[in-house]
């Protein structure tokens, strides 16, 4: 079986869009967490850095599982 032209486009188009959509659940996730830390009212800068290191942390693990997933 042979795909034709239009539906090869057809298919791309999908994919990004599915993709699109996928990304913008994720930014809207990661800028909630953001809105959060940012928020909180913070004693001290020491404290808004230690949320926003374990932020970076957690971001970091996410890719690294990510990484690991699509490796396979």
């Amino acid at each position: 079986m042979q795909i034709d032209e239009k539906m090869v486009r057809e298919l791309r188009k999908k994919f990004e869009l599915e993709l699109n959509k996928k990304e913008i659940e994720i930014l809207k996730y990661w800028r909630q967490e953001i809105e959060n830390i940012y928020k909180k009212k913070y004693e001290n800068i020491g404290a808004l850095q230690i949320h926003l290191k374990e932020l970076m942390e957690r971001m970091t693990n996410r890719i690294n599982l990510l990484d690991k997933m699509t490796k396979q």
